[in-house]
């Protein structure tokens, strides 16, 4: 029968690592939205030794070992504390930072060189007043003076945007470096180990769980939008942004990023129920599988998830990474309330993608290759919908109309004329439909009357009060729109808004 030995209290010795050392190999890392799960293999003698190496796993509920074939009994496991990687410092960690040395310098020079520009400038500025008289200076040394002044502010103006621009630029640079520093520096580390191992010559698969460092991913998707010519098309681009933190000298393994949160190795679909052995106690094991010869593929989390093509990943390692695109035909329709803001905005409607899609709350818009700002992505049966808010492209004005306004009383009624225009107009270079709503004044009481009277091709909906216009606006096109309504009331009831 085949037994699996469980994971046990761990114990973290500080020392130096001087135990035989298996040749620890990073295999896969499954990637979640709260955790990441690292799959290490390691070859196995009769006896034990190091099978893992974690940042931030020493729990026994945070490691299982899944043996490629054989039959035997397994032994305690543990994390050992230690240090990665081994003293003495590699030669990457000394480069490093030199690196970040040197860049460093070379900030604080730059800052230096615009201290210097700005003390330029405001001593140019304090003698722009030049005094003197007739005697003292002629009036072509004044010109000469106001000349070379101007001259001199305007070059300085210009080294001090330019050096803005460079001091911004080796900010980056230092916070790059220095990430890449901390990479490389010895840090804190748990080796799993194994004692009393029964099998002979077998590769050894470990996985662990990470869930310290912020290791996990979130949606990153981007939205590209291309309306300039023929029908609309919205290109999703979807990313990610993945944290990891592993003690891996920086091998490409595959990543599999799962939409999901981590639930425990028991997800396995290997996982059963099987007796195992503890410091010579036999516990009930969640996740032992009676076939030792599955494959890694066999033994996937499930759920949706992207793989990634192999990509090295070790200590502070996080990335931007795609996970895939596809090409969408697109609705566009512009919608505007003018009465509440003079602004036009975009919805954008597209069939559901055929990949699978991350639950990403905002993703940023490209319209025509112009950054839009985030939008909120929301599901309306098949189809997605994209409120990209205010577009540049199309204005709108509303505007009432003085001349053609009046007010009356008859008796105890008093009887108001109104009149508008709304103007919109399509500067972009595609056609485009534009939707505009113009709430009438509404009231429950029923000794207040509203009657429109031109609604320049509007709908109505009674109910809501509402009157509506659908356009079609070519490019570079404007139209104006003119309506009236009469509203009439008692000589002592208030009214609502009128303009």
């Amino acid at each position: 029968m085949s037994f699996r030995r469980s994971l046990t209290t761990c114990s973290a010795i500080a020392a130096v690592w001087s135990t035989t050392t298996y040749a620890q190999e990073l295999e896969q890392v499954d990637v979640f939205r709260d955790a990441v799960v690292a799959t290490w293999t390691a070859s196995a003698d009769n006896g034990g030794g190091a099978l893992a190496r974690s940042f931030h796993s020493s729990s026994p509920s945070d490691a299982m070992v899944f043996p490629s074939s054989g039959e035997g009994s397994w032994g305690a496991v543990q994390a050992r504390r230690s240090t990665w990687p081994v003293q003495p410092v590699n030669a990457g960690a000394t480069a490093a930072d030199t690196d970040l040395d040197n860049a460093q310098l070379e900030l604080a020079l730059k800052g230096a060189q615009l201290a210097l520009v700005e003390e330029d400038i405001a001593l140019l500025r304090a003698n722009r007043q030049v005094s003197g008289t007739s005697e003292a200076l002629l009036v072509e040394d004044l010109a000469e003076v106001a000349d070379w002044m101007h001259g001199e502010m305007k070059d300085l103006l210009f080294r001090r945007v330019e050096l803005n621009m460079e001091v911004a630029e080796q900010e980056r640079l230092v916070a790059s470096l220095e990430k890449k520093a901390a990479a490389e520096k010895p840090r804190g580390a748990f080796f799993w180990e194994v004692s009393g191992l029964e099998v002979s010559n077998e590769a050894v698969r470990t996985q662990v769980v990470e869930w310290g460092g912020g290791q996990q991913w979130s949606p990153q998707d981007m939205l590209s939008l291309s309306s300039t010519s023929g029908t609309p098309q919205l290109t999703w681009h979807q990313r990610a942004m993945v944290n990891v933190d592993l003690p891996s000298s920086g091998k490409a393994v595959p990543i599999l990023v799962h939409d999901a949160a981590y639930g425990g190795l028991q997800q396995r679909p290997d996982a059963e129920p099987m007796p195992m052995l503890a410091y010579g106690r036999q516990l009930k094991a969640e996740g032992v599988s009676a076939d030792r010869s599955r494959s890694r593929s066999d033994s996937e989390w499930p759920g949706t998830y992207w793989t990634l093509t192999e990509m090295e990943v070790g200590p502070h390692w996080d990335r931007n990474v795609p996970l895939g695109q596809e090409s969408l035909p697109a609705i566009v329709r512009h919608f505007s309330v003018p009465k509440q803001s003079a602004v036009v905005n975009m919805r954008i409607a597209v069939p559901r993608p055929s990949m699978p899609v991350a639950a990403a709350e905002q993703a940023l818009l490209m319209i025509d290759g112009r950054p839009s700002g985030k939008v909120w992505l929301t599901e309306s049966g098949d189809s997605l919908l994209i409120d990209a808010g205010v577009v540049r492209d199309w204005t709108i004005e509303r505007k009432r109309e003085s001349a053609l306004c009046a007010k009356s009383t008859l008796g105890n009624r008093v009887k108001h004329h109104r009149a508008f225009s709304i103007t919109v107009s399509n500067r972009s270079n595609s056609a485009g439909e534009v939707v505009i709503d113009e709430p009438l004044p509404i009231s429950n009481s029923a000794e207040i009357e509203v009657a429109p009277e031109s609604l320049g091709e509007g709908t109505l909906d009674e109910a809501s009060g509402i009157v509506r216009w659908s356009l079609e606006l070519k490019a570079g096109e404007s139209r104006t729109i003119q309506f009236s309504y009469d509203l009439s009331h008692g000589r002592d009831q208030r009214i609502p808004d009128l303009d």
